[in-house]
């Protein structure tokens, strides 16, 4: 486990008591079979995204959670959920999906090596409101590299305009420390993301080892939110199927 709650000045004492709050309220229902799923899954995946910065162990286990009652409530954010903890996800986005069902579609499409249908090409997607095209670019790139050291180039324009909201949330000094107002300091569909384009470089037959060296060496923020995904991802690269999005 690696704590980066010091490298991106977050009060790990606020961070922890908002931990508990959520996976207690997530458990208090869970274990009181409440029917409702949705606020069951999103405390969960609160809980998730906060724990993650000091134990990516406990991380993929809320991850799983949420994605398990995401997945009952029938939420495509499942996907996301899945993703994060390195599942692969069994939700289908369903006829003419929306751009941000498309978003996720995207990222199960490359996780799981399949094709898929991508018409939202220009259209900013997601909590972050990027363009889906810098998410098609990037993973387009992670295709065609053939080291560690091809990845640098191949994602920072997307790790940047991932980054450009914390960024700026961090400006305000006050707040980003003390997560007032619950602020996400690096939302889950970044995580999915970086998570997803390791599984593609490591497909691509990049070692996890090659990987980390490389990382080890960029001093720009943006990549941390790699760094966390590579530690809630297995050390197990995942298998090809053979298809090849480009």
């Amino acid at each position: 486990m690696t704590d980066f709650s010091s490298l991106l000045q977050l009060d790990k004492e606020v961070l922890t008591t908002l931990v508990n709050a959520y996976s207690s309220y997530a458990t208090y229902l869970d274990e009181g079979q409440s029917d409702d799923l949705q606020t069951i899954a999103g405390s969960y995946m609160k809980a998730a995204g906060y724990v993650m910065f000091y134990d990516q162990a406990a991380a993929r286990e809320w991850f799983s959670r949420a994605r398990d009652y995401y997945t009952r409530a029938a939420d495509t954010y499942g996907i996301i959920a899945a993703i994060c903890c390195h599942q692969a996800p069994d939700m289908e986005a369903g006829p003419s999906p929306t751009p941000d069902l498309q978003f996720y579609q995207l990222l199960c499409s490359y996780f799981k090596d399949v094709p898929v249908d991508i018409t939202a090409y220009q259209e900013p997607v997601g909590r972050l409101q990027v363009p889906i095209r810098l998410y098609m670019e990037a993973f387009e790139s992670t295709e065609e590299a053939v080291q560690a050291a091809d990845l640098p180039a191949a994602w920072k324009p997307l790790l940047t305009r991932m980054h450009t909201r914390p960024r700026l949330l961090s400006k305000d000094t006050r707040r980003w420390h003390s997560l007032e107002g619950t602020i996400n300091p690096i939302e889950p569909e970044t995580i999915a993301t970086c998570v997803t384009l390791l599984t593609v470089a490591q497909r691509q037959g990049i070692t996890r080892e090659s990987m980390e060296e490389m990382l080890q060496q960029q001093k720009d923020a943006a990549f941390i939110a790699v760094r966390l995904a590579l530690l809630l991802s297995h050390s197990t690269p995942p298998p090809h199927t053979g298809y090849n999005h480009s």
